[in-house]
């Protein structure tokens, strides 16, 4: 079979719109899109969109277009295939393999390094036509369509590439059946993309996905920060007014206010938590707070007000303050507060993580392995310092709607986001840590047992940057602490 890829003119430009797929392809876009599309991008751009006839032995049976911009900035974004279909009279042929490699040939012959396409993630029969001729996916959803790239130069390897940073290469990820991280950005020119790569469970081919839930460890706080900030809004909790008379048993002498607690000034003890097997029997607030679990009591050691003392245990009592003075659960506040309005659909203090949750939950390390195979994760009552389960998808939303907050008010009133923001000492606000060498930088990591979490975004532009991964050691951490900013940085430009 001989392939010839000739250009869509006059001659040949009814017969290429005449083309069509079967009913049950869904996914591939009309050719008179196609060409419509094709000429608005040469208008802007002259040459950049290339559509072709496919022909068979001199005869047409498809169609396919190029995104061919050699000199374009950037070098992972110059050679697309933008659309490729055959005509279903010459499906089941071999056209379609034939026609990919002719494709492959073109983009050689013009010295392209890569070539990228793109497709809905359930394109089962499209997905097995490409991976046939050599693309594989590179873990990047953009704009709903899975993004899919061959190299064209030497061995065809798939370049791990997220907004110029390798991230399987920085955060060590190899195999299907290691660790696995999953990230979100929504960046300076409004484009949403996330990027998944390696297992959501060691040991386990379980592919990390976009809507895959993971802990988010002390991005927890922030959570519980903005919940209680929109009482705040509606004038039901005061941020100043003294609360020790709310929490008398873990008081012993006051003031001791929510702002307080928030900064991590009021002088509390216990930094973190160590958190519980899934399947230990549930505690209350009042049974952490008073050092019936596995850390401390809660007491102030320090000060109150005089220095910047990290304390989840502060903000447990915070919590506990806030559910007296609701009298809601932190679970059910969020839900009705901030994910409902936001419409977050996977992102909660689940504690315990219901069962519904668990089919698509990542496991934290190797728990699954040394503790609980069916909840490789732990039990974290104390919901306000550890307990959320999210997205990153979700937490880019989150920051984005506390940006804009902080910008012109929206979500929160602007005073309030602006006081959020605001840091009170050693750079940090209300469960919020703004950046030293980068101002407009707001952003706040978790650590859970086997979980780690970076959310940064910015406070001049719509601009988040979320990273979650199943694996918690110190060079991990350095690592992704790096990658998530690396990422951002780039987001900007």
């Amino acid at each position: 079979m001989k392939i010839e890829l000739r250009p869509v003119d006059d001659s040949n430009r009814e017969a290429v719109l005449a083309l069509s797929v079967r009913e049950d392809q869904p996914f591939v876009a009309p050719n008179d899109v196609s060409l419509k599309e094709a000429a608005e991008t040469n208008e802007k751009y002259p040459g950049v969109a290339r559509p072709f006839g496919i022909y068979a032995d001199d005869r047409l049976v498809g169609f396919c277009m190029f995104a061919f911009d050699p000199e374009g900035k950037d070098p992972d974004d110059r050679y697309w295939l933008w659309r490729f279909m055959i005509d279903k009279t010459e499906q089941d042929k071999g056209c379609g393999q034939a026609a990919l490699q002719e494709i492959i040939r073109y983009f050689k012959a013009h010295d392209a390094d890569m070539l990228y396409l793109s497709t809905e993630p359930e394109n089962e029969r499209g997905l097995h036509v490409y991976h046939k001729a050599g693309f594989r996916e590179t873990g990047v959803i953009e704009d709903g369509e899975a993004v899919l790239m061959r190299t064209l130069k030497g061995p065809n390897k798939t370049i791990k590439d997220f907004y110029g940073v390798n991230v399987d290469k920085a955060m060590r990820l190899r195999g299907k059946k290691g660790y696995g991280v999953s990230i979100a950005v929504y960046d300076s020119d409004g484009d949403f993309n996330t990027y998944c790569s390696g297992s959501g469970r060691y040991g386990e081919d379980f592919p990390v996905n976009p809507d895959m839930l993971f802990q988010a460890g002390s991005v927890s706080k922030s959570m519980f920060a903005l919940t209680l900030l929109r009482y705040v809004d509606k004038g039901l909790i005061d941020l100043d007014s003294d609360i020790s008379g709310v929490v008398p048993e873990f008081v012993r002498k006051g003031p001791l206010t929510f702002a307080a607690l928030l900064s991590h000034t009021a002088g509390y003890n216990v930094h973190g938590f160590p958190g519980y097997p899934a399947a230990h029997e549930p505690l209350s607030l009042e049974d952490v707070l008073s050092g019936k679990g596995n850390t401390p009591r809660v007491r102030r050691i320090k000060p109150y007000g005089k220095q910047h003392m990290y304390s989840g245990g502060g903000i447990t009592l915070a919590e506990l303050a806030f559910t007296r003075i609701t009298g809601m659960t932190l679970r059910d506040a969020f839900q009705k507060e901030v994910a409902e309005p936001l419409g977050l659909k996977h992102t909660g203090f689940f504690q315990p993580l219901d069962d519904d949750l668990v089919g698509n939950a990542a496991f934290g390390g190797r728990l699954a392995q040394k503790e609980d195979a069916a909840h490789g994760y732990h039990y974290y009552p104390e919901h306000a310092a550890a307990g959320l389960w999210t997205t990153p998808t979700e937490l880019c939303k989150l920051g984005v709607a506390l940006s804009r907050s902080y910008r012109r008010g929206g979500f929160l009133k602007k005073k309030t986001a602006r006081r959020m923001m605001t840091p009170v000492l050693d750079n940090y606000g209300l469960c919020i840590y703004r950046g030293v060498n980068c101002p407009e930088l707001a952003f706040h990591g978790g650590w859970n047992k086997g979980f780690l979490t970076e959310w940064n975004f910015s406070l001049k532009e719509d601009l988040c940057v979320a990273s979650m991964i199943n694996r918690a050691t110190a060079a991990a951490d350095e690592a992704h602490a790096q990658v998530a900013f690396d990422i951002y940085q780039n987001a900007k430009e």
